[in-house]
């Protein structure tokens, strides 16, 4: 199987970050956070950059369902700010009217596309977030989720994106003591690293800032 450039150095860079993490040296850290400046400069290019131009939706799965509870709501709106921030030229739609159009019809839960079509989408971002817990035993905080993100092309209907991040962890080393912070605060706190990692697969971000991204945790 032959592996582009791209897709070869982020596998290098990987190895290095993992490396670095398993030692636990804050030089080491230091030592990769260098490596990747010096590679990519400040920014990683997106994983996908076809959102530039284009009108979009973004629609936001739990295990409760599309748009059922407080943690979708959060999701869609941070990522909705996000990619308004950061995407060249993007038009999103309003997530009040995506839960509008979700309310008036009834829908094929297989058929996404039909609800980029209603809202009259580009392309549709759909962020599915499952099996989502927050504790790691009785005294720890840690957050874990399966995620999926998928793009889809609006009125195609074609597959243009697919982003799976199975057993994502937050933070990765351990957790954080339950006497340290509050279950909502800490939920919100993950729920924010999850907005920060979905939106950032389609605009370029910091190559360094996920370097030390556990040790933020302390700060809630």
């Amino acid at each position: 199987m032959n592996i582009s450039a791209p897709a070869a150095s982020r596998l290098a860079i990987l190895g290095l970050l993992i490396s670095a993490l398993m030692i636990g040296s804050t030089g080491c850290v230091g030592l990769v956070a260098n490596m990747l400046h010096t590679i990519y400069g400040n920014n990683v290019p997106a994983e996908y950059d076809g959102l530039q131009g284009q009108r979009v939706a973004v629609l936001c799965r739990t295990d409760t369902g599309l748009g059922n509870d407080a943690t979708t709501s959060i999701l869609s709106s941070g990522i909705y700010a996000a990619l308004s921030m950061n995407v060249k030229d993007i038009e999103m739609v309003r997530q009040t009217e995506v839960d509008q159009w979700l309310d008036a019809h009834a829908w094929d839960d297989s058929d996404y596309v039909e609800i980029g079509k209603g809202v009259h989408a580009d392309r549709l971002v759909l962020v599915e977030v499952l099996n989502m817990s927050l504790n790691n035993g009785q005294t720890l905080y840690q957050g874990r989720a399966n995620i999926t993100v998928t793009v889809y092309e609006i009125p195609s209907g074609k597959l243009a994106f697919r982003k799976q991040m199975p057993e994502f962890v937050f933070p990765g080393n351990g957790g954080m003591p339950v006497t340290e912070t509050t279950e909502s605060k800490f939920r919100s706190f993950f729920l924010s690293v999850i907005t920060r990692r979905v939106a950032g697969l389609f605009y370029p971000v910091d190559a360094t800032a996920d370097v030390a991204l556990d040790a933020t945790a302390s700060g809630i």
